[in-house]
């Protein structure tokens, strides 16, 4: 695990002084067709079967489509796993998000504060592994999948003109998103 951070990391870091050096003007605050892209790890999931094997992985977008009024959507993947007496559930989910948001403040070149709504789907699905010989091997049919309303409030802040830490808490990627946002 740690082979695949050294380089990552130093790539993160060329590419943020990279775009340092070749912005020479800077916009303050979120403005209108300004697009931003988001990744990062998500703590917790609404609807979640069992105890989580992997926490919620996000990419999101966002584009200004007024000043201070984004649209966009997001895309995760979570998984979990339960134990019962004839074996082990394994769960995966996929959601998808459209989502709005209003930006708060203005004139500040490093913080950016939002709040919205968004709607997405979680595609829940199911695969058993039968751990007891004496269990027979019957077909099952599992479905969980649900539409789901997402209020969100965040934040970033750009350490650079392009790259900026992200923290989100809501209700439909996990409960506290923390990740990184590239602006385009």
């Amino acid at each position: 695990m740690r082979k695949i951070w050294v380089p990552v990391s130093l790539l993160l870091i060329a590419m943020s002084v990279a775009t340092t050096v070749a912005t020479a003007q800077y916009q303050y605050g979120f403005v209108n067709k300004e697009k931003v892209i988001s990744a990062g790890l998500g703590l917790g999931l609404y609807g979640l079967y069992g105890s989580s094997t992997l926490p919620p992985v996000f990419v999101a977008f966002d584009a200004g489509v007024a000043d201070k009024i984004t649209v966009g959507g997001i895309v995760a993947y979570a998984g979990s796993s339960q134990d019962y007496i004839y074996g082990k559930w394994k769960y995966s989910y996929i959601v998808f998000a459209g989502r709005g948001a209003y930006h708060f403040i203005e004139n500040n070149k490093n913080w950016d504060a939002y709040a919205g709504l968004g709607l997405g789907y979680n595609v829940v699905s199911a695969t058993v592994d039968y751990s007891n010989p004496n269990v027979p091997r019957t077909g099952f049919s599992a479905s969980g999948s649900y539409f789901f309303f997402d209020i969100f409030g965040g934040g970033r802040y750009f350490f650079s003109p392009q790259w900026a830490a992200l923290a989100e808490v809501g209700y439909g990627v996990g409960f506290l998103r923390l990740g990184v946002s590239y602006r385009l």
